[in-house]
């Protein structure tokens, strides 16, 4: 099979088209012919020299694509059947990926093949932060920063989805956009006093707060009220204000039970991933400079299939 390999570290020039061996799936694993892959910001932190495994390596921690054979059938997963995942931070810009099963989830009714490409890391990432670490739900006020990239525009609607009424921060431009995900109040956080303005608001701080952008973590604690809770995914020693509120660092999770459980609001038209763009894959390193800038609106494809690539304008 053909696949994007990676055998330096380095910039987005080091993304080169390969031949490799189709993998075999080993027990518990589905084997899938990829249709198109998620483009992620991780993508790019491995290959600028954060990959510590073997080289060369195939990028790609998310993938849409069909169940190949019969690799699937324990597992209930059938030839043909449209599927999406979250196998490892590796291995999805190929023709094929194997995936293991309980990693995996059918492609809901009311999300385009290629678009669920774009969906689990940031889905299941935005999905259980709100759910699981937030536990928001109805009643609840949470503040979502970086509301408009990948990850937060996601979590807007999940959370909206889950009954809570959303505050958000973004740019100017992206504003209007986030809006029509479902956020009440939306402030631009390049402004100093944006925390300021969130306090106010939401009527002295918001209580629950979902941080996702390593740049917003000091207003977020600063827009928060005493004692409330911050879930992120932004890793470092040490948080601001911990003395004042709860952080609470998590990772994401690569389970397909969670995939399942959004699938309602897709297909009830409550959740849409945007795409900015889609490339042909070969056209990696396009998609990673872009990525590469930052402030990217919703999330970035690559369609892996030549012949859906031929119906497609790229």
């Amino acid at each position: 099979m053909q696949a994007i390999m990676v055998s330096e570290p380095g910039g987005p020039e080091v993304l080169r088209v390969g031949e490799t061996d189709i993998p075999r799936p080993d027990r518990g694993e589905v084997l899938v012919r990829v249709l198109a892959a998620g483009v992620g910001p991780w993508d790019a932190d491995l290959r600028r020299g954060g990959w510590s495994g073997r080289w060369p390596y195939i990028p790609g921690a998310e993938f849409a694509g069909l169940v190949e054979g019969h690799s699937g059938d324990e597992a209930g997963f059938h030839d043909g059947e449209p599927v999406y995942g979250y196998p490892s931070l590796t291995g999805c810009y190929a023709q094929y990926v194997t995936c293991p099963a309980e990693r995996l989830a059918p492609i809901p009714a009311g999300l385009a093949h290629t678009d669920a490409a774009a969906v689990p890391v940031d889905g299941l990432t935005a999905e259980q932060g709100l759910a699981d670490v937030l536990g928001a739900g109805a009643g609840d006020h949470v503040l979502i920063t970086a509301a408009a990239g990948g990850m937060g525009h996601l979590a807007v609607q999940i959370a909206r989805a889950l009954g809570a009424t959303v505050a958000a921060t973004a740019s100017p431009q992206h504003h209007e956009f986030v809006h029509k995900g479902g956020a009440a109040v939306v402030v631009d956080h390049n402004r100093p006093d944006w925390p300021d303005l969130i306090r106010k608001e939401t009527g002295g701080g918001a209580g629950k707060v979902l941080a996702i952008a390593a740049p917003t973590l000091a207003g977020a604690a600063r827009a928060a009220r005493d004692g409330a809770l911050i879930a992120t995914p932004v890793r470092q020693a040490a948080y601001p204000d911990a003395d004042r509120v709860r952080w609470r660092p998590y990772n994401g999770q690569p389970r397909g039970s969670d995939l399942i459980r959004m699938a309602p609001w897709f297909d009830d038209g409550l959740l849409d991933v945007d795409i900015a763009r889609r490339y042909y894959w070969q056209d990696a390193a396009a998609a990673h400079r872009e990525i590469e800038k930052g402030h990217t609106r919703g999330k970035l494809v690559l369609i892996v299939d030549e012949d859906l690539a031929a119906t497609m304008e790229l």
